[in-house]
């Protein structure tokens, strides 16, 4: 009979399986935190272009109104205190859809014979400067 000589058990390698699984852990817990962070970030980015494209469907919209109403286009003047000739009705309910649609929204139309320049701006909470959305026009005959 043949004995076998038993090697002495390595004790040196306990727990080396919790090491490995804090270890996979703590990277798992990374990976959800970036996909958190990026989450934040895309809902930022889309609440942002939402907001840009309000602004220019407004500034287009205000456009059209002026090109159909020719004869009063000076009415529509208005600064961010409010429309220059504050009893003209389409100058008002404009300014009143921007306030609405925009948060802290303020709008600067400048019209200067058959050139309009249309300013619009608005701030989101939190945020220390405003987003700006210009355009300009030519409205004649």
């Amino acid at each position: 009979m043949h004995r076998y000589a038993r090697l002495p058990l390595r004790k040196n390698q306990d727990g080396i399986a919790l090491i490995e699984a804090l270890i996979a852990i703590f990277l798992f817990s990374l990976g959800i935190l970036a996909l958190v962070g990026l989450q934040a970030v895309m809902s930022k980015n889309v609440t942002e272009a939402k907001l840009r494209g309000e602004a220019s469907f407004l500034a287009n919209q205000l456009i059209g109104q002026m090109w159909a109403d020719l004869p009063n286009l000076a009415s529509y003047a208005m600064t961010a205190n409010g429309c220059t000739t504050s009893t003209y009705a389409s100058c008002t309910a404009w300014r009143s859809m921007v306030q609405q649609m925009l948060p802290n929204g303020a709008a600067n139309v400048t019209v200067n014979g058959s050139d309009v320049s249309i300013s619009l701006s608005w701030q989101m909470p939190g945020e220390t400067v405003p987003a700006r959305f210009a355009i300009d026009a030519n409205i004649t005959n």
